[in-house]
Order: C-alpha cells, then structure tokens, then sequence
C-alpha cells in the first residue's frame, strides 16, 4: 500500500526544507518541528515529553512506513531509533497531532491546485509504529476535499510549482485543522491510481493529460472502495486465516489482492502491505466504513495462525 511513486530528482526531498516551505506558505498547515542530528539531541529532546507520543522520521524517506512513535510512558525504541540513524542525515521530531492522516493527490495547471483524489487513511497501534491497513476515498467535490485544496494552495504557490503532479501527506483534525506531514512533486504510487481507475475518477496521469476538461467531468457519486492490509504479528507457515468466511461475506467484499494459502511462510508485519490484503467496494459510505471497522477489529484479534516450527503451538 505504498505511496511511495516513482521518484524523481526533488530539491523538496528533505522535511526539513519541506516545513520550511509549509510554514513559509502558512504557519496553521506546519507541525512544531525539531530537527536533531544526533542521539544526545533526541534523549534531551524527549525527557520533558514522557507525557506524549512524540513521532520520529528521517529527514529524507520516501515511504509511509518511516516514522517511529516513542509513546507516553515507554521506553524509546532503540533498535528503530538506530535504523532512523542509519538512514543518514538528521531525525525531525514532532509531537503527534490527533487527527485522520490522508493521502491527498493532484496536480497543479497554470499554477493552480486542483485535487483528483483523497484517501483517508486507516491504521493499527502495534509498538513503535502506525501501521497503515486501509485507505478510503473522499467523496469527489465534498466540503472537506474542496477546503483541503483551498487550504494547501499557497504550498504550492510558495514553492512556484506551475505544472505536474503533487502529492502531499496530510492530518486533518477537528474544527478544520489541518497539518503537511510532507508533499512532493511528483504522482502517488500504487495502488491509488488503480483505485481511482475503479471509481472511474481520472488519477493525476489522467488529469494532466485531459486537463480542467477531465477534473470537470469526475462523477459526483462514484461510490467507495478501499483496500484493506492485515498484519502478521508472527513469522512462520501460516496453518489458516481465521475468520477467512466472515471476511469474504462483508457487504463491501469486493476480491482478494493477496491472500497467503496454508502451507506459505509469512513474516511479521513491519511496514506497509501487510501479510494479506483485501477490496472492499461500496456505494453506500456507512456501510463501507462500518466494515473496515470490522476488518480493523479482526486485524486486532488477529487473522493469521502459524506454526513457527514443530516445537513450538500454533499462535497468532
């Protein structure tokens, strides 16, 4: 479920320069960013901040799967914190914002934003990390798509992006807030675009090709649809998805993208496309949601049954 895309040479590639901009555009769209360059920072950064998740990422990632949280009360992960060292360059820091983290795409025509789609993301709170499971769309032309595009116009005014494609990460909270985790100058990488083509909205290929001729022409009702990722919290040779029936006979159930078979090796989810995953398409929002809560809760419980190997119980 990456949103990585295909990348391409960006002056913007670094959040710190990225915030610089954000800010610059409109300080209410900027996180409260600390920039550390290394590991004595970062313990004097968190000890006033047991009381808080505070969010981690390296300066320069192109995955969603980067940050790392250090929750209120634990201990800071120090095997993740190495790795985000190990990336190189500096760690930014913010603490976490509650909100609904999206994925918001468009392009920019004669120096204007125009959004082709929105996906409202949905994760699970394993550990150190937000692992995303699901992304829904945003109802093409609703109130919160178009105060979204109004609201991220300046960043790309203020950066003197003219023509392309921009995809930003973005927290939407409430009374309208909204916060850039990071954007680019490039197309959101799969699977959005096939998303968008099962809508039959035009992606931002779609919409640079057709110009304000294809964004105008977007239907208004082209239902939902999401995709739906479940981790594996084990390794080992899956014996059976639990609740596999109960999955499939969900009113949005729409096919499988991947599903492992028993007998396959699985390995513990860690970043983004979990160990199995799902459609899920409907007309009618509630519905839709109402079953990737269900998936969620599932996901909780857990789905996948392995045997790590003959000495040891089959677990989840």
């Amino acid at each position: 479920m990456s949103e990585a895309g295909t990348v391409v040479a960006d002056p913007w590639s670094s959040k710190i320069r990225q915030h610089e901009a954000v800010a610059a555009a409109d300080p209410d769209l900027a996180f409260d960013l600390h920039v550390l360059t290394g590991p004595a920072e970062l313990t004097a950064h968190l000890a006033p901040r047991r009381d808080r998740t505070v969010v981690l990422r390296p300066e320069i990632s192109d995955d969603t799967g980067s940050a790392v949280l250090v929750r209120p009360g634990a201990a800071p992960p120090e095997p993740e914190i190495r790795r985000l060292w190990d990336r190189g360059g500096r760690i930014v820091a913010h603490d976490h914002v509650p909100g609904t983290p999206c994925f918001v795409n468009g392009v920019v025509l004669d120096g204007v934003l125009h959004l082709t789609d929105v996906w409202r993301c949905f994760s699970l709170e394993e550990g150190p990390r937000s692992l995303l499971t699901s992304v829904v769309n945003l109802a093409p032309g609703s109130p919160r798509e178009r105060e979204l595009a109004h609201r991220l116009s300046p960043v790309v005014k203020g950066v003197g992006l003219a023509s392309g494609p921009v995809t930003f990460e973005a927290v939407t909270g409430a009374g309208g807030t909204v916060k850039v985790v990071k954007f680019a100058a490039r197309a959101a990488g799969h699977p959005l675009p096939h998303l968008c083509s099962l809508l039959g909205l035009p992606d931002q290929a779609a919409a640079l090709a057709g110009g304000s001729r294809a964004l105008a022409g977007r239907p208004t009702e082209p239902g939902f649809v999401a995709d739906y990722a479940f981790v594996a919290r084990e390794g080992g040779r899956l014996v059976r998805i639990e609740g596999l029936d109960k999955i499939r006979a969900l009113r949005s159930y729409a096919g499988d993208i991947f599903l492992p078979t028993p007998g396959e090796t699985i390995t513990p989810t860690t970043g983004e496309g979990g160990a199995g995953a799902i459609l899920l398409r409907n007309q009618d929002e509630e519905i839709l949601l109402a079953d990737v809560e269900f998936c969620q809760q599932r996901n909780r419980e857990g789905v996948f049954a392995v045997a790590a190997d003959a000495g040891r119980p089959l677990g989840r």
